[in-house]
Protein backbone atom coordinates (compact mmCIF):
# COMPACT_ATOMS: atom_id res chain seq x y z
CA UNK A 1 0.00 0.00 0.00
CA UNK A 2 3.19 2.19 -0.22
CA UNK A 3 2.29 6.06 -1.72
CA UNK A 4 -1.12 4.22 -2.38
CA UNK A 5 -3.15 7.50 -0.86
CA UNK A 6 -2.88 11.29 -1.89
CA UNK A 7 -3.96 13.48 1.40
CA UNK A 8 -6.18 16.27 0.82
CA UNK A 9 -6.06 18.66 3.70
CA UNK A 10 -8.39 21.70 3.41
CA UNK A 11 -7.35 24.70 5.25
CA UNK A 12 -10.09 27.33 4.25
CA UNK A 13 -11.99 27.39 7.37
CA UNK A 14 -12.14 30.71 9.68
CA UNK A 15 -13.25 28.99 12.67
CA UNK A 16 -15.31 31.64 14.07
CA UNK A 17 -16.45 29.79 17.04
CA UNK A 18 -12.82 30.40 18.92
CA UNK A 19 -12.77 34.03 18.96
CA UNK A 20 -10.43 36.16 19.94
CA UNK A 21 -8.49 33.42 19.22
CA UNK A 22 -8.91 32.48 15.45
CA UNK A 23 -9.80 35.62 13.33
CA UNK A 24 -10.34 36.02 9.27
CA UNK A 25 -6.51 36.81 8.87
CA UNK A 26 -5.30 34.29 11.55
CA UNK A 27 -7.84 31.00 11.77
CA UNK A 28 -7.41 28.55 13.86
CA UNK A 29 -6.02 25.85 12.20
CA UNK A 30 -2.98 27.82 11.87
CA UNK A 31 -2.98 28.13 15.91
CA UNK A 32 -1.32 25.98 17.99
CA UNK A 33 -4.41 25.19 20.42
CA UNK A 34 -3.44 21.82 21.60
CA UNK A 35 0.52 21.58 21.44
CA UNK A 36 3.63 23.29 20.15
CA UNK A 37 1.98 22.77 17.17
CA UNK A 38 -0.48 24.35 14.90
CA UNK A 39 -2.89 22.17 14.13
CA UNK A 40 -2.43 22.21 10.24
CA UNK A 41 1.03 21.15 10.87
CA UNK A 42 -0.59 17.83 13.01
CA UNK A 43 -2.56 17.53 10.41
CA UNK A 44 0.03 17.18 7.99
CA UNK A 45 2.17 15.20 10.53
CA UNK A 46 -0.83 12.62 10.76
CA UNK A 47 0.05 11.77 6.42
CA UNK A 48 3.89 11.03 7.23
CA UNK A 49 3.13 6.89 6.69
CA UNK A 50 4.19 5.09 3.79
CA UNK A 51 0.97 4.84 2.61
CA UNK A 52 0.40 8.22 1.67
CA UNK A 53 2.16 9.83 -1.22
CA UNK A 54 3.21 14.13 -0.65
CA UNK A 55 0.17 15.80 0.26
CA UNK A 56 -2.29 18.63 -1.60
CA UNK A 57 -3.05 21.81 0.92
CA UNK A 58 -5.94 24.14 -0.33
CA UNK A 59 -6.32 27.08 1.44
CA UNK A 60 -7.63 30.60 0.91
CA UNK A 61 -5.01 32.97 -1.04
CA UNK A 62 -4.73 35.67 1.70
CA UNK A 63 -3.43 32.78 4.24
CA UNK A 64 -0.86 31.17 1.68
CA UNK A 65 2.12 32.44 3.11
CA UNK A 66 1.05 31.45 6.52
CA UNK A 67 0.12 27.72 5.12
CA UNK A 68 3.39 28.02 3.39
CA UNK A 69 5.86 28.84 6.41
CA UNK A 70 4.41 26.05 8.82
CA UNK A 71 4.71 23.46 6.08
CA UNK A 72 8.49 24.69 6.61
CA UNK A 73 8.82 25.31 9.54
CA UNK A 74 7.95 20.94 9.81
CA UNK A 75 10.10 20.22 6.77
CA UNK A 76 6.59 19.20 5.14
CA UNK A 77 6.77 19.66 1.68
CA UNK A 78 3.21 19.52 0.06
CA UNK A 79 2.72 18.76 -4.11
CA UNK A 80 0.70 21.16 -4.61
CA UNK A 81 -0.59 24.18 -2.45
CA UNK A 82 -3.60 25.05 -4.35
CA UNK A 83 -5.54 28.39 -3.73
CA UNK A 84 -8.62 29.89 -3.50
CA UNK A 85 -9.66 33.19 -3.62
CA UNK A 86 -12.32 33.05 -1.93
CA UNK A 87 -13.80 30.20 0.99
CA UNK A 88 -16.71 28.34 -1.11
CA UNK A 89 -17.04 25.40 1.69
CA UNK A 90 -16.09 21.99 0.70
CA UNK A 91 -17.18 20.88 -2.14
CA UNK A 92 -15.58 23.08 -4.65
CA UNK A 93 -12.20 22.82 -2.73
CA UNK A 94 -12.36 18.81 -3.19
CA UNK A 95 -13.23 19.05 -6.58
CA UNK A 96 -10.07 21.59 -7.20
CA UNK A 97 -7.81 18.74 -5.42
CA UNK A 98 -9.21 16.31 -7.52
CA UNK A 99 -8.81 18.15 -11.08
CA UNK A 100 -5.48 18.98 -10.20
CA UNK A 101 -4.66 15.14 -9.67
CA UNK A 102 -6.09 14.03 -12.70
CA UNK A 103 -4.22 16.81 -14.50
CA UNK A 104 -1.39 14.80 -13.52
CA UNK A 105 -2.23 11.68 -15.03
CA UNK A 106 -3.44 10.01 -11.99
CA UNK A 107 -6.42 8.94 -10.31
CA UNK A 108 -5.02 7.69 -6.92
CA UNK A 109 -7.18 7.77 -4.12
CA UNK A 110 -7.75 10.66 -1.99
CA UNK A 111 -8.04 11.07 1.54
CA UNK A 112 -9.54 14.17 2.60
CA UNK A 113 -9.26 15.78 5.81
CA UNK A 114 -9.92 19.07 7.67
CA UNK A 115 -7.27 20.77 8.66
CA UNK A 116 -8.42 21.82 12.17
CA UNK A 117 -9.34 18.52 13.39
CA UNK A 118 -7.23 16.95 16.46
CA UNK A 119 -6.94 12.91 16.17
CA UNK A 120 -4.58 11.32 18.87
CA UNK A 121 -4.74 7.65 17.62
CA UNK A 122 -5.17 8.05 13.96
CA UNK A 123 -3.20 5.03 13.61
CA UNK A 124 -7.02 3.50 13.71
CA UNK A 125 -8.00 5.38 10.67
CA UNK A 126 -4.52 4.14 8.80
CA UNK A 127 -5.13 -0.02 10.00
CA UNK A 128 -8.67 0.63 8.06
CA UNK A 129 -7.02 2.09 4.81
CA UNK A 130 -7.41 -1.42 2.68
CA UNK A 131 -11.18 -2.10 3.20
CA UNK A 132 -11.67 2.34 1.81
CA UNK A 133 -9.01 1.71 -0.92
CA UNK A 134 -11.14 -1.29 -2.23
CA UNK A 135 -14.61 0.21 -2.08
CA UNK A 136 -13.25 3.49 -3.47
CA UNK A 137 -11.13 1.69 -6.10
CA UNK A 138 -15.05 -0.05 -7.06
CA UNK A 139 -16.58 3.52 -7.63
CA UNK A 140 -17.94 4.71 -4.11
CA UNK A 141 -17.44 7.58 -2.06
CA UNK A 142 -15.97 6.47 1.78
CA UNK A 143 -16.70 8.60 4.54
CA UNK A 144 -15.47 8.00 7.66
CA UNK A 145 -17.35 8.21 10.86
CA UNK A 146 -16.73 8.24 14.60
CA UNK A 147 -17.98 6.08 16.83
CA UNK A 148 -19.79 8.18 19.72
CA UNK A 149 -18.75 7.98 23.08
CA UNK A 150 -21.40 11.06 24.14
CA UNK A 151 -24.88 11.73 23.60
CA UNK A 152 -23.36 15.04 21.21
CA UNK A 153 -25.89 17.67 20.07
CA UNK A 154 -22.81 19.43 17.85
CA UNK A 155 -22.23 16.92 15.42
CA UNK A 156 -23.93 15.60 12.58
CA UNK A 157 -24.83 11.99 12.52
CA UNK A 158 -24.50 8.93 9.54
CA UNK A 159 -27.04 6.11 10.28
CA UNK A 160 -25.76 2.44 9.58
CA UNK A 161 -27.18 0.74 6.75
CA UNK A 162 -26.30 -3.13 5.52
CA UNK A 163 -22.97 -4.33 6.30
CA UNK A 164 -21.12 -4.14 2.77
CA UNK A 165 -20.02 -7.81 2.20
CA UNK A 166 -16.16 -8.76 2.92
CA UNK A 167 -15.23 -5.19 4.24
CA UNK A 168 -15.75 -3.01 7.33
CA UNK A 169 -17.50 -0.32 5.41
CA UNK A 170 -21.52 0.16 5.64
CA UNK A 171 -24.05 1.34 3.37
CA UNK A 172 -25.71 4.86 4.22
CA UNK A 173 -29.23 4.66 5.88
CA UNK A 174 -29.26 8.37 6.37
CA UNK A 175 -27.35 11.67 7.39
CA UNK A 176 -29.04 13.20 10.55
CA UNK A 177 -28.26 17.16 10.90
CA UNK A 178 -27.51 17.76 14.28
CA UNK A 179 -29.80 16.61 16.52
CA UNK A 180 -31.42 17.47 20.05
CA UNK A 181 -30.02 16.03 22.90
CA UNK A 182 -32.75 13.60 23.34
CA UNK A 183 -32.77 12.84 20.05
CA UNK A 184 -28.52 12.29 20.12
CA UNK A 185 -29.26 10.21 23.52
CA UNK A 186 -31.93 7.62 21.39
CA UNK A 187 -29.00 7.82 19.06
CA UNK A 188 -26.12 6.51 21.01
CA UNK A 189 -28.36 3.79 22.89
CA UNK A 190 -29.10 2.73 19.49
CA UNK A 191 -26.23 1.68 18.37
CA UNK A 192 -26.81 2.61 14.65
CA UNK A 193 -25.43 5.86 14.15
CA UNK A 194 -22.07 7.47 14.11
CA UNK A 195 -20.54 11.23 14.14
CA UNK A 196 -19.91 12.47 10.73
CA UNK A 197 -16.10 13.38 10.99
CA UNK A 198 -15.76 15.29 7.64
CA UNK A 199 -12.90 12.77 6.34
CA UNK A 200 -13.95 10.88 3.22
CA UNK A 201 -12.00 8.71 0.67
CA UNK A 202 -12.72 8.37 -2.85
CA UNK A 203 -11.09 8.64 -6.00
CA UNK A 204 -10.97 11.66 -8.50
CA UNK A 205 -12.84 10.61 -11.09
CA UNK A 206 -15.30 9.08 -8.95
CA UNK A 207 -15.89 12.23 -6.64
CA UNK A 208 -16.08 14.17 -9.93
CA UNK A 209 -18.44 12.36 -11.78
CA UNK A 210 -21.04 11.96 -8.42
CA UNK A 211 -20.55 16.11 -8.27
CA UNK A 212 -21.54 16.25 -12.76
CA UNK A 213 -24.52 14.36 -11.02
CA UNK A 214 -25.37 16.42 -8.23
CA UNK A 215 -24.06 19.75 -8.42
CA UNK A 216 -22.98 20.31 -12.11
CA UNK A 217 -23.04 24.18 -11.56
CA UNK A 218 -19.77 22.96 -9.38
CA UNK A 219 -18.62 20.82 -11.25
CA UNK A 220 -18.46 22.79 -15.13
CA UNK A 221 -17.21 26.29 -12.77
CA UNK A 222 -14.31 23.74 -11.59
CA UNK A 223 -13.36 22.16 -14.77
CA UNK A 224 -13.31 25.57 -16.57
CA UNK A 225 -11.39 26.83 -13.67
CA UNK A 226 -8.86 24.32 -13.61
CA UNK A 227 -6.12 25.26 -15.93
CA UNK A 228 -3.78 25.45 -13.08
CA UNK A 229 -0.38 28.01 -13.01
CA UNK A 230 2.36 28.16 -10.67
CA UNK A 231 4.41 31.15 -8.98
CA UNK A 232 6.64 31.38 -5.52
CA UNK A 233 5.40 27.59 -4.70
CA UNK A 234 2.29 28.46 -5.14
CA UNK A 235 -0.55 26.47 -7.79
CA UNK A 236 -3.85 28.81 -8.94
CA UNK A 237 -6.42 28.23 -11.07
CA UNK A 238 -8.41 30.99 -12.91
CA UNK A 239 -9.55 32.95 -9.94
CA UNK A 240 -12.16 35.05 -12.38
CA UNK A 241 -13.89 31.94 -13.07
CA UNK A 242 -13.63 30.51 -9.26
CA UNK A 243 -15.07 33.54 -7.90
CA UNK A 244 -18.42 32.96 -9.75
CA UNK A 245 -18.32 28.98 -8.66
CA UNK A 246 -21.47 28.13 -6.29
CA UNK A 247 -20.61 27.63 -2.75
CA UNK A 248 -21.70 24.12 -1.15
CA UNK A 249 -20.75 21.57 1.27
CA UNK A 250 -19.70 18.18 0.38
CA UNK A 251 -22.70 16.73 2.63
CA UNK A 252 -25.20 18.44 0.64
CA UNK A 253 -23.63 18.94 -2.56
CA UNK A 254 -23.22 14.94 -2.88
CA UNK A 255 -22.55 12.53 0.11
CA UNK A 256 -26.80 13.33 0.98
CA UNK A 257 -28.23 12.82 -2.21
CA UNK A 258 -26.25 10.24 -3.77
CA UNK A 259 -26.33 5.86 -2.94
CA UNK A 260 -23.25 5.44 -4.03
CA UNK A 261 -21.78 6.37 -0.48
CA UNK A 262 -20.61 4.28 2.30
CA UNK A 263 -19.66 4.50 5.64
CA UNK A 264 -16.65 3.03 7.86
CA UNK A 265 -17.35 3.88 11.60
CA UNK A 266 -13.97 4.38 13.69
CA UNK A 267 -13.06 4.18 17.55
CA UNK A 268 -11.57 7.40 16.98
CA UNK A 269 -10.39 9.38 19.81
CA UNK A 270 -11.75 12.84 17.86
CA UNK A 271 -12.34 16.83 18.14
CA UNK A 272 -13.29 19.09 15.38
CA UNK A 273 -11.94 21.81 17.77
CA UNK A 274 -15.10 23.66 16.86
CA UNK A 275 -15.48 25.86 19.61
CA UNK A 276 -14.46 26.77 23.37
CA UNK A 277 -16.46 23.07 24.47
CA UNK A 278 -14.61 21.27 22.45
CA UNK A 279 -11.19 22.58 23.11
CA UNK A 280 -11.82 22.56 26.92
CA UNK A 281 -12.40 18.64 26.76
CA UNK A 282 -9.33 17.99 24.82
CA UNK A 283 -7.11 19.79 27.17
CA UNK A 284 -5.27 18.74 30.00
CA UNK A 285 -7.13 19.28 33.79
CA UNK A 286 -6.53 19.11 37.45
CA UNK A 287 -8.82 17.73 39.98
CA UNK A 288 -11.14 20.96 39.77
CA UNK A 289 -11.54 20.36 36.24
CA UNK A 290 -9.89 23.43 34.69
CA UNK A 291 -6.83 23.60 32.77
CA UNK A 292 -4.32 25.30 34.58
CA UNK A 293 -1.04 26.65 33.25
CA UNK A 294 1.93 28.93 34.46
CA UNK A 295 -0.02 31.73 33.74
CA UNK A 296 -3.15 31.32 35.64
CA UNK A 297 -3.84 31.71 39.48
CA UNK A 298 -6.80 29.72 40.73
CA UNK A 299 -8.48 29.83 44.33
CA UNK A 300 -12.29 27.65 44.43
CA UNK A 301 -12.74 27.91 41.03
CA UNK A 302 -14.00 25.10 38.70
CA UNK A 303 -14.53 23.61 34.82
CA UNK A 304 -13.03 26.58 33.70
CA UNK A 305 -11.56 26.59 30.28
CA UNK A 306 -8.44 30.03 30.11
CA UNK A 307 -6.31 30.71 27.67
CA UNK A 308 -4.00 33.83 27.75
CA UNK A 309 -1.40 35.40 25.44
CA UNK A 310 2.17 34.45 27.36
CA UNK A 311 3.12 36.83 29.86
CA UNK A 312 -0.24 37.71 30.82
CA UNK A 313 -1.75 36.24 34.17
CA UNK A 314 -5.43 35.09 34.70
CA UNK A 315 -6.40 34.91 38.37
CA UNK A 316 -9.62 33.88 38.84
CA UNK A 317 -11.38 33.38 42.18
CA UNK A 318 -14.81 31.15 42.99
CA UNK A 319 -15.76 30.75 39.28
CA UNK A 320 -17.20 27.61 37.36
CA UNK A 321 -18.09 26.66 34.09
CA UNK A 322 -16.61 29.65 32.79
CA UNK A 323 -14.26 30.18 29.06
CA UNK A 324 -11.58 33.35 29.56
CA UNK A 325 -9.99 34.09 26.74
CA UNK A 326 -7.65 37.08 26.98
CA UNK A 327 -5.80 37.68 23.84
CA UNK A 328 -3.69 41.48 23.40
CA UNK A 329 -6.86 43.11 22.41
CA UNK A 330 -9.88 41.39 22.89
CA UNK A 331 -10.95 39.63 26.09
CA UNK A 332 -14.15 36.99 25.69
CA UNK A 333 -15.45 35.88 29.65
CA UNK A 334 -18.45 33.49 28.65
CA UNK A 335 -20.64 30.63 30.56
CA UNK A 336 -19.45 27.29 28.78
CA UNK A 337 -23.09 26.10 28.68
CA UNK A 338 -23.84 29.24 26.72
CA UNK A 339 -21.34 29.14 24.23
CA UNK A 340 -23.85 28.22 21.24
CA UNK A 341 -24.79 32.20 21.53
CA UNK A 342 -21.33 33.36 20.71
CA UNK A 343 -22.73 34.14 16.94
CA UNK A 344 -24.92 36.22 18.26
CA UNK A 345 -22.34 38.13 20.02
CA UNK A 346 -19.90 38.46 17.24
CA UNK A 347 -22.86 40.39 15.10
CA UNK A 348 -23.21 42.90 18.01
CA UNK A 349 -19.42 43.33 17.48
CA UNK A 350 -18.65 43.48 14.47
CA UNK A 351 -21.34 46.44 14.57
CA UNK A 352 -18.70 48.35 16.71
CA UNK A 353 -15.29 46.07 16.87
CA UNK A 354 -15.53 44.84 13.05
CA UNK A 355 -11.61 45.09 13.22
CA UNK A 356 -11.56 42.92 16.24
CA UNK A 357 -13.33 40.21 13.85
CA UNK A 358 -10.48 40.55 11.38
CA UNK A 359 -6.82 41.06 12.76
CA UNK A 360 -4.60 39.43 14.86
CA UNK A 361 -1.50 41.50 16.96
CA UNK A 362 0.84 39.88 14.33
CA UNK A 363 0.38 40.15 10.82
CA UNK A 364 1.99 37.57 8.29
CA UNK A 365 3.99 38.59 5.35
CA UNK A 366 5.85 36.26 3.05
CA UNK A 367 8.79 37.47 4.34
CA UNK A 368 7.99 36.82 8.06
CA UNK A 369 5.83 39.08 10.39
CA UNK A 370 5.35 41.78 12.37
CA UNK A 371 3.72 42.81 15.45
CA UNK A 372 2.30 46.68 16.90
CA UNK A 373 3.65 46.70 20.52
CA UNK A 374 2.27 50.12 21.21
CA UNK A 375 1.21 52.86 18.89
CA UNK A 376 -0.28 56.67 19.81
CA UNK A 377 -0.39 59.79 17.90
CA UNK A 378 2.37 60.23 15.88
CA UNK A 379 4.33 56.99 17.04
CA UNK A 380 4.18 52.96 16.49
CA UNK A 381 6.36 50.49 17.76
CA UNK A 382 6.76 47.45 15.93
CA UNK A 383 8.41 44.20 16.65
CA UNK A 384 9.89 42.61 12.82
CA UNK A 385 10.55 38.84 12.27
CA UNK A 386 12.04 38.11 9.19
CA UNK A 387 12.76 34.21 8.07
CA UNK A 388 16.14 33.28 6.85
CA UNK A 389 16.15 34.37 2.99
CA UNK A 390 13.43 36.75 3.88
CA UNK A 391 13.24 40.35 2.15
CA UNK A 392 10.84 43.21 2.26
CA UNK A 393 10.54 45.09 -0.76
CA UNK A 394 12.32 47.81 -1.40
CA UNK A 395 10.16 51.09 -0.66
CA UNK A 396 10.05 54.72 0.85
CA UNK A 397 7.31 56.57 2.62
CA UNK A 398 6.49 60.52 2.43
CA UNK A 399 4.67 60.91 5.74
CA UNK A 400 7.02 58.83 8.32
CA UNK A 401 10.63 58.16 9.38
CA UNK A 402 11.58 54.85 11.07
CA UNK A 403 14.46 53.58 13.32
CA UNK A 404 15.51 49.99 13.25
CA UNK A 405 16.83 48.13 16.01
CA UNK A 406 18.59 45.01 15.27
CA UNK A 407 17.79 42.63 18.46
CA UNK A 408 18.93 39.19 17.38
CA UNK A 409 20.24 38.10 13.89
CA UNK A 410 21.98 40.08 10.80
CA UNK A 411 20.37 42.40 9.02
CA UNK A 412 21.15 43.18 5.44
CA UNK A 413 20.33 46.97 4.87
CA UNK A 414 20.13 49.72 2.00
CA UNK A 415 19.41 53.56 2.63
CA UNK A 416 19.44 56.04 -0.37
CA UNK A 417 22.13 53.55 -1.91
CA UNK A 418 24.16 53.14 1.39
CA UNK A 419 24.32 49.41 2.35
CA UNK A 420 25.24 48.15 5.51
CA UNK A 421 25.25 45.49 8.07
CA UNK A 422 23.85 45.65 11.53
CA UNK A 423 23.99 43.16 14.19
CA UNK A 424 22.76 42.89 17.49
CA UNK A 425 22.16 46.10 19.63
CA UNK A 426 23.22 48.54 16.21
CA UNK A 427 20.53 50.85 14.75
CA UNK A 428 19.77 52.75 11.58
CA UNK A 429 17.87 55.79 10.87
CA UNK A 430 15.40 56.59 7.49
CA UNK A 431 14.22 59.59 6.83
CA UNK A 432 10.95 60.75 5.10
CA UNK A 433 11.46 60.14 1.49
CA UNK A 434 14.48 58.00 1.29
CA UNK A 435 14.15 54.77 -0.29
CA UNK A 436 16.00 52.20 1.44
CA UNK A 437 15.52 47.77 2.16
CA UNK A 438 15.80 44.94 4.31
CA UNK A 439 16.80 41.60 4.19
CA UNK A 440 18.28 38.18 6.06
CA UNK A 441 20.61 36.61 4.02
CA UNK A 442 21.46 34.75 6.75
CA UNK A 443 20.67 30.90 8.19
CA UNK A 444 19.16 32.35 11.99
CA UNK A 445 16.09 34.92 12.20
CA UNK A 446 16.27 38.27 12.19
CA UNK A 447 14.52 40.09 14.84
CA UNK A 448 14.02 44.15 14.78
CA UNK A 449 12.21 46.65 16.80
CA UNK A 450 10.99 49.45 14.32
CA UNK A 451 9.86 52.63 15.60
CA UNK A 452 7.88 55.37 13.60
CA UNK A 453 7.48 58.56 13.75
CA UNK A 454 5.36 60.94 11.39
CA UNK A 455 1.91 61.93 10.59
CA UNK A 456 1.09 58.67 8.56
CA UNK A 457 1.87 55.32 10.26
CA UNK A 458 -0.69 52.92 7.95
CA UNK A 459 0.46 51.30 5.22
CA UNK A 460 -1.16 53.15 2.57
CA UNK A 461 1.83 55.20 2.92
CA UNK A 462 4.42 52.51 0.96
CA UNK A 463 5.43 53.19 -2.50
CA UNK A 464 6.92 49.64 -3.92
CA UNK A 465 9.94 49.59 -5.88
CA UNK A 466 10.99 45.74 -5.82
CA UNK A 467 9.48 43.39 -4.35
CA UNK A 468 10.38 39.39 -5.18
CA UNK A 469 7.16 38.25 -4.07
CA UNK A 470 5.06 40.12 -6.42
CA UNK A 471 3.02 41.98 -4.48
Amino acid sequence: MKNAIIPVVLAGGIGSRLWPLSRQAMPKQFLPLLGDESLLQSTLKRCEDECFSDAILVCNEQHRFIASSQCQQINVQPQALLLEPEGKNTAPAIALAAQYVLQQGLDTPLLVMPADHHIDNFELLIAQLPDAITLAQQGKLITFAIEPNTAHCGYGYIKRGAKIAASNCYDVDEFKEKPSLLMAQQYLASGGYSWNSGMFLFTPRAYLAELARFAPKIANCIAQAANFTGDLGFTRADNNILKNCPSNSIDYAILERSANVAVLPLALNWNDVGGFNALWQSTDKDEQGNNPSADTVLLNSENNLFNSESGHTIAALGVRDLAIIHTHDATLVADKNQLEQLPELLKLLAVKHGDKLLHHQAMYRPWGSYQVLVEGLGFKVKKISVHPSGRLSTQRHQHRAEHWVVVSGVADISIAGHIQTLTADQSCYIAPGQIHSLANTHSEPLILIEVQTGSILDETDIERFDDQYGR
